[in-house]
């Protein structure tokens, strides 16, 4: 009797340790699995980031150009760039954000038929970098800016744009300072605010406009383009009162 209860035991204990190894390896096998796909994430990540670190820097001599003809290469080559980094990498934001604004940059200097053909795309660039990383206070930047200027339009160029191009997606103040709030819980920067003191100066709230441009002066440069906000907001500060 004693016999066979230590049979029964030592079956249970060696069932236990199987059990134990099973589940050990079945855990194993998942984090390996796991690790696998953060790596594969991670390589694409990095192949992405040297493009739209490129398309960066072409926006950047484009924005800068004061030749239109090498300011459009630019561009083009900066689109190109962005368009690559999506390619590979399309679960990065950075390459959406990047297209999105080069796009809004080379829709400056083009038709009007163009432009809406740009603004849409814009857009929809920009919510796609958005829903990747609803946290990047560039990307709210962006589409806030093109809230302000589609909302900006007078009431006979939306006319004219629902007729001849069918019109343009749904925009609005109020959204645009929405997103700029956004931003700035992110990080307070010059360009957050001083979009911000056009979206209340468009609104008709002038206080509220000045005071984001007090605001914008108190702060630092974070990024080249912002010197030069930081010396609109200068100049309107003075316009407007």
């Amino acid at each position: 009797m004693k016999m066979l209860s230590l049979k029964i035991l030592l079956f249970f204990c060696l069932a236990a340790i199987f059990m134990a190894d099973a589940g050990f390896a079945s855990a194993t096998a998942t984090s390996a699995r796991q690790a696998s796909l953060l790596k594969e994430s991670q390589v694409s990540r990095d192949a992405g980031t040297p493009l739209w670190r490129k398309a960066f820097t072409e926006y950047e001599r484009g924005r800068t150009s004061k030749d239109a003809r090498q300011r459009k290469a630019h561009l083009l080559r900066a689109e190109q760039f962005a368009n690559q980094a999506i390619t590979a990498c399309p679960k990065d934001d950075e390459g959406y954000k990047w297209l999105a604004v080069t796009l809004g940059a080379q829709a400056e200097d083009a038709s009007v038929k163009t432009q809406i053909r740009l603004s849409r795309l814009v857009k929809e660039n920009i919510e796609k970098a958005l829903t990747l990383d609803p946290a990047d206070d560039i990307s709210l930047l962006v589409l806030s800016r093109w809230h302000y200027k589609v909302a900006s339009l007078q009431p006979w160029t939306r006319a004219f744009v629902r007729l001849v191009y069918g019109g343009l997606p749904a925009a609005s103040m109020e959204k645009s300072e929405n997103l700029l709030l956004r931003a700035i819980a992110i990080k307070d920067r010059i360009a957050h605010r001083y979009s911000l003191a056009k979206v209340y100066h468009q609104m008709g709230r002038k206080e509220a406009a000045l005071k984001q441009l007090q605001l914008a002066l108190a702060l630092p440069v974070t990024f080249a383009e912002e010197a030069d906000d930081r010396e609109k907001a200068r100049r309107k500060l003075s316009s407007w009162k």
